[in-house]
């Protein structure tokens, strides 16, 4: 068995509510990645996790469990998480075929979303684990206020590292993807892939909220991130 997985963006056509679920089954086929099941959860911005390691726990057609990460040791079926500027993270094991992914904003990210998955994949007997950090906002478009700055502060001044001045007094850059890396490290996570590509500046591959409210468009469509035990 080995592991796949796969970032879809605006190629797989799917939305918040998870509509258009045939076309992700024939993009999936097109990256010759075996599904039996696609499991999605409904995402809070929170810490929670839902480990499927039986059949019986896989939650079909039912209401999605609230959570922002999922965990399994099961073959063939596919988890996802959906995101649109926030951090889509894929973890594995590969040795104990053991993955999970995990749906990171800011809030997610400071309230320990990140340790909430690995600590699930270890019980299952997760060893080795590798992480990557798909498509999402990069610091150069994802401008914040002096209360957002001031509220990292206070949870570490040395917080400050990912944060440069902005274009005006009381704003500032805020560097996400690197925040979720010092999160991975600090959960003893040492093999770490950070695509960099931004969500909000590359509008013909990626869905973007933040693009999408500057543009006054009502809302947006979600990326799409995979991973399965084949």
């Amino acid at each position: 068995m080995s592991i796949k997985y796969h970032f879809f963006g605006k190629d797989c056509l799917i939305d918040r509510k998870l509509a258009n679920r045939a076309n992700l089954g024939r993009m999936l086929k097109e990256k010759n990645i075996v599904s039996t099941q696609n499991l999605f959860v409904n995402q809070i911005h929170g810490r929670d996790v839902v480990v499927i390691d039986t059949k019986a726990k896989i939650h079909g057609d039912q209401e999605l469990p609230k959570a922002d990460a999922l965990v399994t040791n099961l073959s063939n079926i596919t988890i996802g998480i959906i995101t649109a500027d926030c951090a889509p993270i894929l973890f594995f094991d590969e040795d104990k075929k053991i993955i999970a992914a995990a749906h990171a904003g800011w809030r997610g990210a400071k309230l320990g979303i990140i340790k909430s998955t690995i600590e699930a994949m270890t019980k299952l007997g997760a060893e080795k684990i590798s992480a990557i950090i798909g498509p999402m906002i990069q610091q150069k478009s994802y401008q914040v206020s002096q209360e957002f700055f001031d509220e990292f502060l206070q949870e570490d001044s040395a917080n400050a590292k990912f944060f440069e001045d902005g274009a005006k007094t009381g704003k500032y850059w805020f560097d996400l993807p690197l925040y979720v890396e010092k999160k991975l490290h600090e959960s003893g996570i040492e093999k770490i892939e950070n695509q960099r590509l931004d969500t909000y500046e590359n509008d013909r591959d990626f869905f973007s909220f933040r693009r999408s409210t500057h543009l006054g468009e009502k809302d947006c469509g979600r990326n799409v991130s995979l991973i399965v035990i084949n």
